[in-house]
């Protein structure tokens, strides 16, 4: 109580004191042995006996009393074995006997009942004290009471047998003390009952121990007793419910089948439990279980036990039959009143008092009394094989009869007269196999199954409505084959099944399990073997033996019921056991004492291990566990005790852990949490992101930097772009308005050229090379606008089918000039004199024209250039090459060869447009183009071409059109060495038939405008315009044949102008020609969609272009004078215009309607159509060449011959009828009209019909 500290030693007893730990002897007694404090003061007794008392004023100890060495030892030494204080008296035990000393009076004497020699003292987790003395005997004193009870624990003849005695005593919860001993197996003590039992290693197993040699006893937190044995590991018990009674009918030494219980029922009529065993033996126990009547059956085992409404006992027999108060009945196959079947599991007694017998084979029987005692059976069930092996009857609360079969439930009605099934055909029931039915007192129907557990239904006046509910392991079942169902006084639920017993708390819907047994036969429950016992009690029968209990009185042993949570027991970390005694450990206390641990990046793969450390055979605890923020729920409750997680990211996460019920309770008990930290690489650190974000800053504002100058750049390019698109803009335009004085330029040559005879000879050369460099400009002006479609990725093919030898031919025939100039020899080597194929025959003719221009280029006076054409079938392709012996290309530039501006070093004012474009152009005719040196010299470009045209799509074949007319180039001013051309007389319109014909021209530039009214006001009537406005409004009051249009015009272009005259009613019908120097294929394209029916390039050919105008014009004539000649020829044919279309029509339609009105006029048609006379007659004339009077007697004339033409009217008959009043006058028109007279024509027609049909036949 002083703090100080007293050692003894040999030489007495010292005092070790103060801070600075001064020692002081205060004994001087020699071999000191124990010391005791009593109310402040201290004793000491030495190992002889003698006993001191210290003075605290002097510090010193003397002598109260000394045991004498009464009994005279052998040696005259009295030795001191073990001392114990109790209350007022210490108690002292020597090699003599025992003594009391009494600390108050210091008075020393016998101990009375504890004087026992050699006595040495334990103490229990109590408090009490136990003496052994080396003789088998322990003596028990209990401190609180003081009560001294002396066990024998050893058989004194072994003492000698064993070294020394070696006990461990635990006093446990129960009040039942644990003795484990050194050869004699383990002893317990019961308390409250005074019993001791005694348990020892048996070789069969049996025992609960496995060797009589223990060391060490321990009770656990969940109850549970430990020992451990030497050379024979570790046991542990479990004491069951202690208020269990165990009965045994062939004593509990017996593990055979005569323990095991089939049948244990109570009847009412006698008070007495019936229990059938499987050695055929029957007893009948009284209320004391006292055994009133045995009685065995040696050929069977009794399977079933009732009693009938008159008392009479009923047996049911495995393979006998059935013994009705000792008549045995058996199977008859020759009556079919007989017993169905020899095997009976199930007897029961309804309420109206019939008897009913369930047979494993034979279905359900009914037995019927007859007059003479005896019984006849009536049979139900008999059809499936399953259905007829019945293992439990009942009935409900309607009278009707529940069997329970190897095939489900089948219900008979109280009137017999039907049957209702549940199974798990029709998915009422979840198991086939029912082995008991019970009715509780609320009606409700309970089936005990095997394998699916336990369903419940309350069954109302109609099944169709009925409901089961299933219950398994799952929801907290002991196990899922039920075997009997019992209610206890307090509504609850007994199910014995074939391992454990559960009873279920219906208003909880909750199972709380039972384990009866040490042993686990008496574990398993048998079928349909239990009963409700008058006092309350409840029977079971078991394999080993019967269990009787208060449902009251036992104590469930269900794991979650005793234990308080989960101890975590390993980690491992990446697959190895961490601990805390390895060097580096992440563990500093074991893991069921941490709470919180650390890990790096690459320790992020681990498993932890837990427990409840409950470890009875019956302990059924699942684990669930969740580990915050990774898991978004708790994992699903299993058996398995550890959770592994694996690549776990860097971060903070909590691992909880809790056991809980059953694999469907997420609830649990308390939580068991660990705090875990995955570290982050030194790369996801906050200092590395720090660095990160600097850098990031940096990048950005190198990013920034370099972004600002290639902005810089992307202007500077952006700006060298738009000056290359001016520049190209620039030089497209004046390419097209060089195309203007081209024109005037060529329409002179050829006035020239028709004067050729009045020209002086010495002019024609003169003359001549004007028109050439004419057309090699107008190529020059062609190929930039190539180049310039090139920028604008426009540029598209036109194949049409060619003679390209001819082709070729004429463009070499272009170069013979220049080579007899510069005196070179220019051949041309076809390797055939015609082949036909689909060329582009522009882009192939540029193409053709840029190699030639640059071989005569660079090629020098007297030397060669050879321009080679070969069909090479061999590779389907047409090879074009052009060699020359100029100065050829070095071999650094051949690799830019076809680069855009590249310069030659040899020419400096030479820009490589044309071959870059050359090379795009045959790249876009789907061909090649290479350069190779010439052997003496020079340059050789060879160009390849497919001959097959499936390689092109269809959209680059061109589509014959008036508007995409070639164009001709041919040279006006011929020499006589020269091929001549083909005579154009016919293309010079006749001034005879032309001239009454008018013209309109709309163009801003005067030359042309004038140079085009002097050439077609020859030979049609011209008027002109300045510009588009004045040109439609001239249009509108001219009413013209033709109209010849610029498109290039300011204020409104060509285009502009044919969208509003077609769109005019007015003006609709005049054809329109645009002439233009946009000579493209979009450029055509457009003027098509506006309404133009042609489209011609500048520079033109006059001759064509006259050419032109006289073919829109006389077909247009040619056409009307048929449609009035041929009656096979319709309207439509003479429409240009959908409006003129409908116009036409409802012209037509009018003056049909009032054919035969002979005073049909202009005022009438004008107001029909709801139009002007004036515009009427334009209107008219512009579409059909006539005026309205003469176009409706042409159109009387036309319907008069289709009537001729019937031969069904007579000529007068038929003048009338189209609206003449004069049939001679109707004559003279129609033979004027159709060269012959009305009387004649129907004849003619029918013959020449009859003649072609003949020859046609």
């Amino acid at each position: 109580e002083q703090s100080r500290i007293w050692i003894g030693t040999n030489k007495g007893v010292v005092l070790v004191e103060g801070d600075d730990g001064r020692t002081t002897q205060v004994v001087s007694v020699p071999n000191a042995y124990k010391a005791c404090s009593f109310e402040g003061k201290m004793f000491f007794i030495s190992s002889e006996g003698v006993i001191s008392r210290l003075d605290e004023e002097n510090r010193s100890a003397r002598e109260v009393a000394r045991i004498s060495n009464a009994d005279g030892l052998a040696d005259g030494l009295l030795m001191v074995q073990g001392v114990m204080p109790l209350l007022d008296d210490w108690y002292i035990f020597t090699s003599t006997g025992g003594y009391k000393f009494n600390y108050h009076t210091c008075r020393l004497e016998p101990a009375g009942q504890l004087d026992i020699p050699n006595g040495h003292v334990m103490r229990d987790n109590r408090g009490d004290y136990w003496i052994c003395n080396n003789t088998g005997s322990m003596w028990y004193v209990n401190t609180q009471t003081q009560e001294v009870r002396q066990f024998r624990f050893m058989d004194p003849n072994k003492m000698g047998y064993i070294d020394r005695e070696r006990y461990n005593i635990v006093h446990d919860s129960r009040d039942i003390i644990w003795v484990s001993t050194y050869g004699n197996g383990l002893f317990a003590y019961d308390l409250h009952t005074g019993e001791l039992q005694h348990f020892t290693a048996s070789i069969d197993g049996s025992s609960h121990i496995r060797s009589n040699y223990l060391q060490y006893v321990m009770e656990d937190s969940e109850q549970g007793i430990w020992i451990s044995s030497e050379f024979a590991g570790v046991s542990r018990l479990s004491v069951l419910n202690g208020s269990v009674r165990r009965l045994y009918p062939s004593g509990g030494d017996k593990q055979n089948n005569s323990n095991i219980i089939r049948v244990a029922t109570y009847m009412m009529g006698d008070g007495q439990v019936w229990v059938s065993t499987r050695s055929g033996d029957l007893f009948a126990y009284d209320k004391n279980f006292e055994v009133r009547h045995r009685e065995h059956f040696a050929h069977s085992n009794i399977y079933a036990v009732a009693e009938d409404s008159n008392g009479k006992l009923w047996l049911g027999s495995r393979g006998n039959g059935l013994c009705i108060d000792g008549v045995w009945y058996k199977r008859n196959k020759n009556d079919t009143t007989a017993l169905s079947f020899d095997h009976i599991f199930s007897l029961y007694c309804d309420s109206k008092r019939r008897m009913w017998v369930g047979t494993f084979g034979g279905g359900l029987d009914l037995a019927i009394p007859q007059q003479d005692g005896s019984y006849t059976f009536r049979h139900f069930l008999t059809k499936a094989y399953g259905q007829r092996q019945v293992r439990a009857i009942a009935e409900d609360d309607y009278g009707r009869i529940w069997a329970g079969t190897s095939d489900g439930v089948y219900v008979l009605s109280a009137e017999l007269d039907k049957v209702w099934e549940f199974s798990s055909r029709n998915e009422t029931m979840k198991s086939n196999e029912v082995r008991c039915i019970y009715k509780d007192r609320a009606g409700r129907m309970w089936l005990g199954t095997a394998g699916a557990g336990l369903c419940v239904c309350h069954p109302g006046a109609d099944l169709k409505q009925i409901r089961f509910e299933h219950y398994n392991t799952n929801d907290g079942l002991v196990n899922d084959i039920v075997q009997s169902i019992l209610e206890d006084r307090d509504g609850h639920f007994w199910i014995s099944t074939e391992y454990g017993i559960s009873c279920f708390i219906l208003p909880e819907r909750s199972f709380r399990n039972y384990f009866f047994s040490a042993y686990e036969l008496g574990n398993v429950y048998t079928e349909n073997s239990g009963c409700l016992l008058p006092d309350g009690n409840l029977l079971f029968g078991s394999n080993y033996g019967l269990i009787v209990f208060d449902p009251l009185a036992v104590k469930s042993t269900r794991a979650l019921d005793s234990f308080g949570g989960v101890t975590l027991t390993s980690l491992h970390v990446n697959g190895a056991e961490i601990r805390p005694d390895m060097p580096g450990s992440l563990l500093s206390n074991d893991i069921a004492y941490t709470d919180k641990i650390r890990l790096g990046h690459k320790q992020n793969s681990f498993t932890v291990y837990f427990s409840t450390f409950n470890y009875s055979p019956e302990n059924e605890a699942n684990y669930t566990y969740k580990l915050e923020n990774y898991d978004e729920a708790w994992n699903a409750p299993s058996a398995q005790n550890f959770a592994m997680y694996r690549n776990l990211p860097p971060g903070n996460y909590t691992l909880r852990v809790r056991a809980c019920k059953g694999a469907t309770d997420m609830a649990g008990g308390k939580e068991t949490v660990l705090d875990i930290v995955i570290r982050p690489p030194f790369y996801q650190t906050t200092a590395a992101y720090a660095v990160y974000f600097f850098l990031l800053l940096l990048i950005v504002g190198l990013s920034l930097r370099t972004m600002h100058k290639f902005n810089v750049l992307r202007n500077r390019i952006e700006v060298e772009k738009q000056l290359t698109e001016y520049k190209l803009m620039f030089f497209t335009n004046i390419s097209h308005e060089y195309r203007t004085p081209l024109t005037l330029i060529r329409g002179a040559l050829e006035r020239l050229a028709e004067m050729k005879q009045k020209i002086p000879r010495e002019l024609l050369p003169s003359l001549k090379i004007m028109e050439k460099n004419t057309v090699r400009l107008l190529r020059l002006i062609d190929q930039l606008l190539e180049f310039r479609k090139m920028q604008g990725n426009k540029l598209a093919l036109s194949l049409e089918e060619t003679d390209v030898m001819k082709f070729l031919y004429e463009i070499y025939l272009n170069f013979r000039d220049m080579a007899e100039s510069k005196k070179i020899d220019f051949r041309y080597l076809p390797s055939t004199e015609t082949y036909s194929m689909y060329i582009d025959k522009g882009n192939v003719d540029k193409v053709t024209y840029n190699l030639l221009s640059n071989a005569f280029k660079y090629t020098p006076a007297n030397g060669k250039v050879y321009f080679r054409v070969n069909v090479r079938e061999d590779i389907s392709r047409l090879e074009i090459s052009v060699a020359d012996s100029g100065v050829g290309i070095p071999k650094e530039k051949r690799g830019e060869l076809f680069s855009r501006f590249m310069q030659s070093s040899f020419s400096a004012d030479s820009v490589g447009v044309g071959l870059h474009l050359t090379h795009e152009l045959v790249s876009l005719h789907k061909g090649t183009i290479t350069y190779s040196e010439n052997e003496g010299g020079g340059s050789i470009f060879t160009v390849m071409l497919p001959l097959n045209a499936d390689v092109y799509e269809q959209k680059d074949f061109l589509k014959p059109s008036p508007l995409q007319a070639a164009k001709p180039e041919a040279s006006f001013l011929k020499d006589d060495t020269e091929p001549s051309m083909p005579a154009e007389d016919d293309a010079k319109p006749s001034a005879a038939t032309l001239n009454e014909h008018r013209v309109l021209i709309i163009d801003d530039d005067d030359d042309i405008r004038r140079f085009l009214a002097e050439d077609i006001g020859q030979y049609f009537k011209v008027r002109v315009a300045s510009d588009g406005k004045s040109g439609l409004e001239e249009a509108r009051v001219y009413n013209p044949d033709l109209i010849i249009c610029d498109v290039l015009m300011p204020d409104m272009n060509g285009f502009e102008v044919t969208r509003r005259l077609k769109e005019d009613f007015n003006t609709s019908h005049i054809p329109i020609v645009l002439l233009t120097a946009l000579d493209s294929p979009e450029m055509r394209l457009k003027g098509v969609k506006q309404g133009a029916d042609l489209y011609i390039g500048k520079p033109f050919s006059m001759k064509y272009l006259l050419a032109c105008i006289k073919n829109l014009i006389g077909q247009r004539d040619k056409l009307r004078a048929k449609f009035f000649r041929d009656l096979s020829v319709q309207a439509n044919a003479l429409i240009t215009s959908k409006s003129d279309q409908n116009f036409l029509d409802e012209l037509n339609a009018y003056i049909e309607q009032r054919i035969a009105d002979p005073d049909l006029s202009l005022n009438d048609l004008a107001n029909a159509m709801h139009l002007g006379k004036t515009t009427l007659s334009s209107k008219v004339s512009g579409i059909t060449g006539y005026p309205p009077i003469k176009y409706i007697r042409l159109i009387r004339l036309r319907h008069a011959a289709k009537l001729l033409k019937e031969q069904t009217h007579t000529v007068s008959e038929v003048c009338y009828m189209v609206g003449f009043s004069d049939p001679y006058y109707f004559s003279k028109c129609f033979k004027q009209q159709f060269g012959v007279p009305p009387s004649s024509y129907g004849m003619m027609q029918a013959d020449g019909e009859k003649d072609e049909q003949q020859s046609q036949a």
